[in-house]
C-alpha cells in the first residue's frame, strides 16, 4: 500500500498558525484578567448592536424599534439606562437623560466613529460607548451608557472579537507565504544531496554524501548514510578479495586434474571428464573476470578482431569438436581495428561460444563471424532461445533451461564487458533456426592496424 508522505512546509506551517493561535489565545486572557482586576466598566458591544438591528422608520417618519422581546426586557430592566441613535438623514431616536458631559458629544453623533470611556470605580456613571453599524436604513451612530458592567465573560469576547481577526489572521497569511519559502531556501542543500545521492554508483567505491551542504539537524542522517556506504564498499571488497582468492586456488588442483584425464585412454568417459574439467575451469575464470570487472581493471588499445577471432577459435575448437560440432571462422581478408581490452574480448568470444556448445543440440555448425564494421558473434544450429527469454537469459546465475550445465554467470560477463567497452549485445535467429548472439563494437580507421595482421577466410575445422 502506497502512503503519501506529508508535506514538511505544511506541518511546520500549519503548526506555526496553532501556536500562533495559542499566543493570541493567552494574550486575550491576560488582557481580560488584568482589565478585569481593575475593575475597569465598559458597555457591551452586544448590547448596541441589538439595539441598532431593531431600529426601523415608523409611520410618523421618526426611529423607532420594533416589538423585539429582549430589547424590551433591557429597557425594563435598565432604569438607568440612555442613549441617543441617529441614522444619515438626521432621523433621531433618544431614551433616558444623557449626562451633561456627553451633550455636546451627542449632538455631533454623525461626525464620529467607534470609540469608548470607560470609568473605573463605581457607580460608573461616566462609562460611554459610541458605536456605529451599518443597517437597512443606512449608516447608524449610536452613543449609549447608563449599563456599565465588569463581568469577564463579554470582556473576554470583546477583546477575542476586536484582536482575533485583525492579529491572527494577518500572521496566518504571513505564516504561510513567508515560511515555506524559508523552508525552500533552508533545505537547498537536501536537493543538492539528494541529486548526489541519485548520480551514485554502488560498484564506484569512495562515493559520499556532502553532510556540509544540509542543515545541522539532517547531518547526522547524511553521516548515517555515508557509514552505510563504507560499509557496503567494504563487503564488496571483501566479496573480491573471496573470489579472486577462490579462482586462483581453483586453478592448480584444475590443471593438475586437466593434465591427468589427458593421460586416459581416448573415449567417451575421457571427452565427458576433459568438459567437466573444462566447465570448472571456465567457472574458475569467470570468478576472476567478476573480481576484473569491479575493478575496472581492463584498459582499452587498439587490437584486430580477425586476429583475436582466430585465436580464441583454434583455441576452443577442441571442445567443439569433441562436442560434435563443427566450427567456422567468417571473417574478411583486412584487419577491422577496435578499441578494447584483448583478455576481456577473448573472454567474451569464449564464452559465446562455449554457451553455443553448451546449448546447440549437440549437432551442426557453429560460426564465429566478423564483420568490417566492428560487428563480430556467434551463431549456433540448435533450437534458439525464445523471444519473451532473450532479455533474460544475461541476468547473472539465470538459466534458460534447469537441467543445463554452467553457473549461468557466462553471458551475464559477456553483457557487463560489452558495456564497458561501449558497446552492444543482441540476440537474433540465425539462418539455420538457432541463436545468434551479435556484438557491436565501434571500429577505428584501418590505418590503426597492425602491420602483417591478416586474417582467416571461411575456415573450418
Amino acid at each position: 500500500m502506497n502512503v503519501k508522505n506529508k508535506s514538511l512546509t505544511r506541518q511546520l506551517a500549519w503548526r506555526l498558525i496553532g501556536l500562533q493561535a495559542v499566543i493570541m489565545l493567552g494574550l486575550i486572557i491576560v488582557l481580560t484578567y488584568t482589565i478585569n482586576s481593575l475593575n475597569v466598566s465598559y458597555i457591551d458591544e452586544n448590547v448596541l448592536h441589538m439595539m441598532v438591528s431593531d431600529v426601523r422608520i415608523d409611520d410618523a417618519g421618526k426611529l423607532a424599534f420594533r416589538n423585539d422581546a429582549k430589547l424590551q426586557s433591557l429597557l425594563q430592566t435598565s432604569p438607568g439606562l440612555w442613549f441617543v441613535m441617529e441614522d444619515e438623514k438626521g432621523h433621531r431616536l433618544t431614551h433616558g437623560e444623557v449626562p451633561e458631559v456627553y451633550r455636546s458629544l451627542a449632538d455631533a453623533l454623525p461626525q464620529l466613529q467607534n470609540s469608548e470611556v470607560h470609568a473605573s470605580s463605581p457607580p460608573y456613571a461616566l462609562t460611554m460607548r459610541i458605536y456605529t453599524d451599518s443597517t437597512p436604513l443606512g449608516r447608524v451612530h449610536v452613543i449609549c451608557g447608563g449599563i456599565p458592567t465588569t463581568n469577564a465573560g463579554p470582556l473576554f469576547a470583546v477583546l477575542a472579537g476586536y484582536l482575533g481577526w485583525r492579529m491572527t489572521l494577518p500572521f496566518a497569511l504571513v505564516t504561510l507565504i513567508v515560511v515555506p519559502w524559508l523552508i525552500r531556501r533552508a533545505m537547498r542543500g537536501v536537493a543538492e544531496v539528494a541529486g548526489q545521492a541519485q548520480a551514485i554508483d554502488i560498484g564506484e567505491p569512495g562515493a559520499r554524501l556532502a553532510d556540509h551542504a544540509v542543515p545541522r539537524e539532517l547531518q547526522p542522517l547524511v553521516q548515517a548514510f555515508n557509514a552505510a556506504l563504507e560499509r557496503l564498499n567494504e563487503g564488496y571488497a571483501a566479496r573480491d578479495r573471496f573470489l579472486a582468492g577462490a579462482a586462483h586456488e581453483l586453478r592448480a588442483p584444475i590443471a593438475i586434474l586437466e593434465a591427468r584425464i589427458e593421460t586416459l585412454e581416448a573415449g567417451a568417459t575421457r571427452a565427458r571428464l576433459l568438459a567437466d574439467v573444462a566447465r570448472l575451469s571456465n567457472l574458475a575464470e569467470q570468478l576472476l573476470d567478476l573480481q576484473r570487472l569491479g575493478k575496472h581493471e581492463s584498459k582499452l588499445e587498439p587490437l584486430d578482431l580477425v586476429t583475436l577471432s582466430s585465436e580464441v577459435t583454434a583455441d576452443v575448437a577442441p571442445l567443439a569438436v569433441d562436442a560434435g560440432y563443427e566450427l567456422a571462422l567468417d571473417a574478411p581478408d583486412s584487419p577491422v581495428m577496435v578499441m578494447g581490452d584483448p583478455l576481456s574480448l577473448s573472454r567474451v568470444l569464449t564464452n559465446l561460444i562455449q554457451n553455443a556448445i553448451a546449448h546447440g543440440g549437440g549437432r551442426g555448425l557453429i560460426t564465429v563471424d566478423v564483420h568490417p564494421d566492428g560487428t563480430f558473434g556467434v551463431s549456433d544450429q540448435g533450437p534458439g532461445i525464445p523471444v519473451d527469454e532473450r532479455h533474460r537469459i544475461f541476468e547473472p546465475f539465470y538459466r534458460l533451461r534447469p537441467s543445463s550445465t554452467g553457473a549461468g554467470l557466462g553471458l551475464h560477463l559477456v553483457q557487463e564487458i560489452v558495456a564497458l567497452h561501449g558497446g552492444r549485445i543482441d540476440i537474433v535467429e540465425a539462418d539455420g533456426g538457432g541463436a545468434w548472439f551479435r556484438v557491436r563494437l565501434l571500429a577505428i580507421p584501418a590505418s590503426a592496424a597492425v602491420s602483417g595482421v591478416g586474417g582467416a577466410v571461411g575456415l573450418r575445422i
